[in-house]
């Protein structure tokens, strides 16, 4: 995959292994401050105890252990971790509070749309019975994101769908593919696909290659007590919203293959 020229601050950030000392001396002293053995801190962010002396040591970390450690002593991240990119402000421009309350009294004028998509399942359906076309196999409804966006204690299993569903979001919000994210990101687009699903437990300094793709603080991509859970919220809102959107693009195609269809069949 072909990069741009020029370096990315997240490399420069990490190019020395210091933000990883800083972390594991941080770590260390807040161990030590508690009387905590490594041992202890283990059990009680559930990881290795082997995980726990690497970091201490100074070696890179992942977004799940960062994360797993930052609950168990209550840290904020700011308060660790440098910014990086620019907190990135070109979202300020969306109406959040009033396209939170025209959207309920939109979602109760449309509490029919479940009975126009059955429509639209029965209709295919029928056109591919008299094709004798074979079933397509059963698809699950998007429930990688079920949850809220915003960081709640106790939700270690789920932090990684969490910082997934982020990228999306601010990633929706610009317009912009997965492809081009990773692109600026500097990283592969199988990777970022897989980060963007939950399913890839990232290093601290992907976190930062990909907040710097998107433009925006790290801050707003790493779960954790400074969460602004309404605005997170609004803007998980906006971008489910510009996704549906999108479909209509789809349904003008199913509108036009429907009626190409209704034409051969009076012929």
């Amino acid at each position: 995959m072909s990069h741009d020229n020029g370096k990315m601050q997240a490399e420069a950030l990490f190019a020395s292994g210091q933000l990883y000392r800083d972390i594991g001396k941080i770590i260390y002293d807040r161990r030590t401050a508690l009387d905590w053995t490594q041992v202890h801190l283990a059990k009680l962010a559930r990881l290795n105890v082997s995980v726990i002396r690497s970091i201490e040591a100074g070696r890179p970390v992942s977004l799940e252990t960062l994360s797993a450690l930052l609950r168990v002593f209550k840290i904020d991240p700011r308060d660790i971790l440098p910014q990086g990119a620019p907190e990135g402000t070109w979202f300020a421009h969306l109406d959040l509070v009033a396209s939170a309350t025209q959207l309920k009294k939109t979602m109760r004028q449309c509490s029919d749309y479940n009975l126009a998509i059955q429509k639209l399942r029965d209709i295919i359906g029928n056109i591919s019975k008299t094709f004798n076309l074979p079933e397509i196999p059963a698809r699950l409804p998007i429930d990688h994101y079920s949850h809220s966006v915003a960081f709640t204690s106790g939700e270690r299993q789920d932090l990684l769908e969490i910082f997934g569903r982020r990228i999306q979001i601010f990633r929706t919000l610009q317009g912009a593919t997965a492809s081009q994210i990773a692109h600026k990101s500097h990283v592969s687009l199988t990777s970022l696909s897989l980060i963007e699903a939950g399913l890839r437990n990232p290093s601290l300094e992907t976190v930062y290659r990909i907040a710097e793709g998107l433009a925006v603080s790290v801050y707003y991509l790493i779960p954790g007590i400074h969460d602004d859970a309404d605005l997170l919220r609004s803007l998980d809102m906006t971008a489910w919203a510009m996704s549906a959107q999108s479909q209509l693009e789809a349904l003008a195609d199913l509108e036009s293959i429907i009626g190409h269809l209704d034409d051969i069949a009076s012929h």
